[in-house]
């Protein structure tokens, strides 16, 4: 025989990692091209659907009240809707489980056929049974006893379900926060736009009355040219807020679930509505109902229940089973070419004595888990504390801000007032006009946005106390006024 060199096997061997490494390299760039390729069928039935039906399904126009669209946000929100899949999950693990208590029952069925039914040997034959064998077999296990694995097995699928519940209602009370945001947001930017344009318009009359005083000498080339910037100035400002309030629409319509394509105009307005709350009973409220408190809660429950189904490797499985055959040739008699029965029952035992450390390197994993639960349930509850009180804080000083934007808005009305009648008395120069106009201007932003900040003041402490709901109308401007 001949015998192969060790360079030969190098040899080979480096053939067949460079074979290896080709064809991995050739699977990457297929699945690359399978994605590629994938991806381009995606865009192309995109196309194809908004052509046949124009996505009118999700397009929507009109007038959208925050009732409306968080209507809206809770049936096409792909979130939400991914979220919700969570239950039918949830139903198929809880089946899972009664696998640990219900019986399984298996029908086989097999078939055999040999080369021959007998051999001789010097002379004398012996049987080697039938040449065509058939067999159906029933069998039943039932299990009796696992070591409580079954039983912490159910009780952990029916912790799952709880749990999804709760992911399910922080997913509903995120998608309601963001909803009423994005909603606040639009009418926020939409309320500045409308200063500004009103700023605009002032300054066009400004420009008007100040070329009319040229003519008349009552006013200079350098008038004119600072009305004119001042005009440019506030037109831009004006295009910026209009861009600002497209972004905020198209925002809306994404969290809602809806097609960009959708033409909406807000029903309601930014309005101040005032809200107290006590700390203790908003703690108390959020303990009550934080959706991740609940699940931080139940993952605890459920790593015991691991922690039990871990430990149950210790102890012994206990089946009952029986067993119920028909077969030909004979089951017992492999020689006799007839078709009969054989049945069996009993009761099988197995304890286990040693696996390698096995159980005892899940059990310490388990327990670790545990106590990674229990160090999450300390966190929850804090991070619940530092929103509620972090909430009731923002809300005390939005509530302020939005008293001293009121006054400040006054005064600036009232300064515009008087620089206007100043101007056309003589007495007050066209910068005095203009820093006027300017501050009003600002003002009735910084008015807006307080106004903005305190409904989602509001909103915040709704939801860092867990009462978001879309039956109690509690939409972060509402509620808990005392």
């Amino acid at each position: 025989m001949q015998k192969v060199s060790i360079t030969t096997m190098k040899n080979i061997a480096w053939c067949v990692v460079i074979f290896l490494i080709l064809s991995g390299c050739v699977a990457g760039q297929d699945i690359h091209k399978d994605l590629t390729a994938s991806r381009e069928a995606t865009f192309n039935n995109w196309q194809q659907q908004k052509r046949a039906t124009g996505d009118k399904a999700t397009i929507i126009e009109g007038s959208l009240s925050l009732e409306k669209a968080l209507k809206l946000s809770l049936t096409y929100n792909r979130t939400l809707q991914e979220t919700m899949e969570e239950k039918n999950i949830a139903k198929g693990r809880i089946l899972e489980a009664y696998g640990g208590v219900l019986p399984n029952v298996t029908l086989n069925g097999n078939y055999t056929r040999q080369n021959r039914d007998s051999r001789k040997v010097e002379g004398i034959t012996y049987p080697l049974g039938q040449k065509n064998n058939y067999e159906g077999s029933l069998s039943i296990v039932q299990p009796l006893y696992h070591g409580g694995a079954a039983a912490a097995a159910l009780r952990a699928s029916r912790l799952y379900d709880a749990l999804t519940d709760e992911t399910v209602r922080g997913t509903v009370q995120k998608t309601m926060y963001e909803t009423i945001r994005a909603y606040r947001q639009t009418q926020l930017v939409r309320e500045q736009l409308k200063v500004t344009r009103a700023d605009v318009a002032l300054a066009e009359a400004h420009l008007k009355d100040v070329t009319v005083k040229r003519r008349f000498g009552a006013a200079s080339d350098f008038n004119v040219l600072r009305s004119q910037v001042d005009l440019s100035n506030a037109q831009a400002e004006m295009l910026s807020f209009q861009n600002k309030y497209n972004t905020a629409v198209v925002n809306l319509l994404q969290v809602m679930g809806m097609s960009q394509e959708s033409r909406i105009e807000l029903t309601e307005s930014l309005d101040y509505e005032p809200m107290t709350v006590e700390e203790e009973r908003a703690i108390h409220e959020a303990f009550k109902n934080r959706p991740d408190l609940a699940a931080a809660d139940l993952s605890l429950r459920l790593q015991n229940e691991s922690l039990n189904v871990a430990k149950s490797g210790y102890l012994p499985q206990i089946n009952a089973f029986y067993n119920y055959m028909m077969g030909n040739p004979d089951p017992y008699i492999p020689t006799n070419d007839e078709w009969e029965n054989a049945w069996f029952a009993g009761i099988n035992i197995t304890v286990p004595l040693f696996d390698g450390m096995v159980r005892e390197g899940r059990v310490a994993q388990e327990r670790a888990s545990v106590k990674k639960r229990e160090i999450g349930l300390v966190d929850a509850r804090e991070r619940a504390l530092f929103e509620v009180r972090t909430a009731i804080l923002n809300l005390r000083d939005t509530d302020e801000s939005v008293n001293v934007q009121t006054l400040t808005v006054k005064q600036a009305q009232e300064g515009l007032r008087l620089a206007e009648v100043g101007y056309r008395e003589g007495i007050l120069d066209q910068v005095s006009v203009l820093d006027a106009r300017s501050a009003l201007t600002k003002a009735q932003l910084l008015y807006y946005k307080s106004l903005f900040d305190h409904a989602l003041s509001c909103l915040d402490l709704h939801m860092a106390m867990g009462i978001l709901s879309f039956e109690g109308q509690s939409y972060g401007t509402e509620g808990n006024k005392n």
